[in-house]
Parts: structure tokens; sequence; C-alpha cells
């Protein structure tokens, strides 16, 4: 393996007499946040030095891009990707509660940092942001806790178009309750655009879930008002998550459906056509009911059947199927616990059916169930995949493949075929740092000191041993690289080919954090 730094020889000697003071002598140079990945470089703040610093990987070393955001009166509050990678958002705000003309800022910067800037202006030290799912329109919110400054509104929001550069700017009008999270609900299995038809015009909705209400607007419209749903005191009703479902000939409305983690109930709001009262604008109301959905629902879905549709639910050991005209219901028991649900596609013969699927963290098996006339078959039962050391976490794959972590082991599961297997380790595996590049499943758990590959076609595992602990595993998917990441204040990181790493083939970088630095 190679070693290379992009910093020059002569500056590191300088540096390096003062090394043997108990201090770090680059303390007092950089100031910088762990990185996040975009599909092309990994991208690091420079807090100290106010830049947003983009490490791009070559072949052969890191090329670097350096952006200005902000000044001296601002500081970054947050960063993070784009849901696709295309792009980098960083959020800045005064430097000090002193600075009183300092607005505060939503910076969009380009996946390898080369090309425009744009910059949205908003009213507040946001804490929290959500992303449409087709990554076009940002919620600016303060979920995440009370940002800077003497006093803030909890219920203020921005809603940011990422594309067009307009800002809107409002609070919530609903009843007091404090906003949990934010939801930009799509039907199942879809990522956009997130518009709905009701009346023949498209809504592009947002759910905005507090503490015993939700919050509906119009992101595509500023004219449409809110629409406020209170559950009341006597529910104990709180949203926690929403699903949305389109009108079709089964049920001619669109509808949302939200879960609670209280009671046994799931609301579901039908959105309707109405014109505002006093202007005649148009906009859209929401027709309330509970579904009752036997012991409460721990996650959801929706499924059509021939003649009916359906909310499916799972509430610890069943699947629930209740027809959301009628609220009449059936479950099919799993044997097992289950309070995790997805769906996919699955090939019987010729025809492609949809298969449930649910589990649970601390369960011992996955429990797959055809859907296909699935409320005319009495006495189904799903298919039992065991997982022998049961379930810590599962991550979907793609359609046919999940991960599982367990413990030492990791299990590669391929629902068509119904295999387990079983990958032994010498440490715990995160299942959340890894990635799919093709059929080739790509490893990095922090801490250790190797990075593996599985050909998820032969389930052959290979491994290349690291210099160094893993601090972040990254995979950037728009240079074909495997980047981890180690930790040391000025940059440290090995750049893989993610098409089959090897030493042979993998270069390190150190101290490309300096570069440009000591020339400032």
């Amino acid at each position: 393996m190679s070693y290379r730094s992009i910093a020059n020889l002569g500056s590191l000697l300088g540096l390096a007499l003062v090394a043997c003071a108990p201090d770090d002598p680059f303390e007092d140079l950089l100031d910088t946040r762990l990185p996040v990945a975009t599909q092309d470089a990994l991208a690091y703040v420079d807090d100290g030095h106010h830049q947003a610093v983009f490490v791009v990987p070559g072949d052969d070393h890191v090329g670097l891009v350096r952006r200005t955001v902000g000044d001296d009166r601002t500081r970054v509050l947050w960063t993070r990707s784009t849901l696709d990678g295309d792009g980098v958002l960083v959020m800045t705000g005064p430097a000090s509660d002193k600075e009183e003309d300092v607005q505060e800022q939503l910076h969009w910067l380009p996946s390898d940092g080369d090309g425009d800037e744009r910059v949205f202006d908003v009213l507040a030290p946001f804490t929290s942001s959500n992303l449409s799912p087709d990554g076009r329109r940002a919620v600016l919110h303060f979920g995440g806790g009370v940002g800077s400054g003497a006093l803030q509104n909890a219920n203020q929001v921005a809603i940011v178009d990422l594309q067009g550069g307009a800002v809107r700017n409002l609070t919530l009008n609903g009843f007091g309750g404090r906003l949990q999270t934010v939801d930009f609900p799509v039907p199942e299995g879809e990522v956009g655009p997130t518009a709905v038809d009701v009346g023949g015009r498209p809504l592009e909705l947002v759910a905005f879930l507090a503490e015993g209400e939700v919050v509906l607007v119009d992101a595509g419209h500023d004219d449409v008002d809110q629409v406020a749903v209170r559950f009341g005191d006597a529910v104990a009703f709180s949203p926690v998550e929403s699903l949305l479902r389109p009108g079709n000939e089964l049920f001619g409305r669109p509808a949302l459906f939200l879960r609670s983690d209280y009671g046994s109930d799931v609301a579901m709001l039908t959105l309707v056509d109405k014109s505002d009262e006093t202007t005649g604008e148009p906009g859209f109301s929401a027709q309330v009911s509970l579904i009752p959905v036997g012991n409460g629902a721990t996650d959801m879905s929706s499924y059509d059947g021939e003649d009916a549709p359906y909310l499916v639910t799972v509430d610890g050991s069943s699947m629930v199927f209740t027809d959301i005209r009628t609220q009449q219901s059936f479950s099919v028991g799993t044997g097992g616990q289950a309070n995790r649900l997805f769906m996919r596609d699955a090939q019987v013969g010729t025809s492609t059916i949809r298969q449930a699927v649910a589990w649970a963290p601390g369960g011992r098996a996955l429990y797959a169930l055809d859907l296909d006339q699935v409320e005319d078959t009495i006495g189904r039962t799903p298919r039992v995949l065991n997982i022998e050391s049961g379930i810590e976490d599962l991550v979907v794959l793609d359609n046919d493949r999940v991960l599982v972590s367990s413990g030492l082991s990791l299990y590669v599961v391929d629902l068509p075929l119904e295999q387990v297997t079983p990958l032994s380790a010498m440490s715990p595996y995160d299942a959340r740092s890894s990635a799919l590049d093709g059929d080739r499943l790509l490893l990095g758990t922090p801490g250790q000191t190797w990075v593996s590959t599985v050909d998820l076609v032969t389930l052959n595992p290979e491994s290349m041993v690291l210099d160094d602990p893993i601090t972040s595993f990254h995979y950037l998917p728009g240079t074909g690289k495997v980047v981890l990441v180690h930790s040391d204040v000025v940059g440290h990181l090995t750049v893989a080919d993610a098409a089959a790493p090897s030493r042979s083939t993998s270069y390190v970088a150190w101290g490309y954090l300096l570069d440009g630095i000591l020339d400032q």
C-alpha cells in the first residue's frame, strides 16, 4: 500500500519540530468536523477558516477543493449531504449572540465542490432538516431541539426549494403541540415526486408530526391554508410515522395514515378538495377516522387486494390486514416476534406478486407472507427464515436481499431463494456501515482494521487489512471508491477500489486538511 500526503514536506518538517509539545501542534490551525459523503467526495467543514473542504479521491491521490462558507461573523451550525449525494447542505448562523445583523443561511454546494453555490436566507438557527424523497425540497425546523439565541419559536419552520431558490417561512398553525419530526409522505415504494392528486390538483404534502396532533402543509402552493388535526386529550394518540396511499379504483381518495406508539388505533386522514371559504382559492381538508388494528401498530404498510384496499400492520406477533373502507380485519400469526415490516416484489412462476416481510430486533427469524389472494386463504402462514443467533439489526439491500447483523455473525438473506448465509467475524459488524455496489456488498465497521466485501452471487467474502482503525466508512459511487477515514486532526484516510479492494491498488492520504492552510 502506497503512502501519500498532499501537504508539502518542508512545511511538515517545520511543524514536526514542535511535535514534542504536550498539545497537538495542529489544534490552533484546524477546527474541523467529521466529514459527510457525497457521490464524488468527502466534505469537511473547517470552522476556523470558514470553509467547506471537498476531498476528491482519484486513482492514486486525492484532490482538494476549498469553498468559503460564511465569514468571521458566522459559524457552521450543521452540515449534511443530500439524499442522492449530489450536494452538501451547510447551515450557518451568527458566530455569537452579540452579532445582531447576521442572517442565518442554508448553503448548497455541489458534490465535488466545483460549481455554483446556492444560498438561501432563513429566519432562524434551525437545528434539524428533512429532505423530500425527490430531493427538491428541504424543511428546516427545531425538531432536534432549540437552537442558539435567547428565545426560539419551537414551531417555526422553513420550506426551501433547493432548485428554484424560494424559501417559505411559516409558523405551524397547530394547537400548541411541540414539533417532533417531519415526514414527506409518499406511496409505498416510491421516492418521488411527492405530489398526490386531490380533487384534480397536485398536492405536495408535508406532514408535521407534533405531540398529540399533525399539521399538513402543501409545499407546492404558498396560498393554500394549513390543515391541523388534533386528536384530543381523551385519545392517547401522538403520531410518530405517516404513510400515504393515493386514490384509485378501490378507494377513490388519497388517504394519509398516522401511527402512534400508544393505543390500539391508526389514524386515517382522507384528503378531500376544499376551497377557501373567504377567497375561493383551492385548498384541501382532511376527514379523520381512527381504525382499530388489534393490539396496536408498531409498523405499517398498505396493500391492494383483489377487491379490498388494506392497511397492513404488525403488532408484535402477527400481521393484521384491515379493510380501510369497512374497518373489518383479519390477522396472520407469525409464531414469533414481529414488530417491523417491509414490502417487496416476489416472482411466482411468470407472475409478480407482493410479499410482506416481518421481523423484530431481538427476534430470531424473518417471516415472509405472499399476499396474492391473502384474504381467501384460510390458515395461511408465512414462510420462516431462521436467524440462529438472533437479529440485532437489519438493512434492506435491495428488493431481493437483506443484511442482518448479530454479534460476531453477519447473515446475508436471499429472499427469493429463502437462503440464509451466515458469515463469521472476529468482531461485531455494523450492518449500517455497508453499501451495495452491484452484486458486491461492501463493509467497513468503525473500530475495525479491515474493509470487507461479499460477492452476493457466490457469497464469497474477502477482506483487506488496513494500517489503522476505521473512524467512518464511505462509499462514493461517482468515483467508484471506498474511503475509510481514520482519526487524525490533519486528515487521514485510505482509498480503495470499490470493485476489488486490495492493498496493492489502495493508497493512504495524510495531512490533506493542511493543504493551503499553511500559506494563509
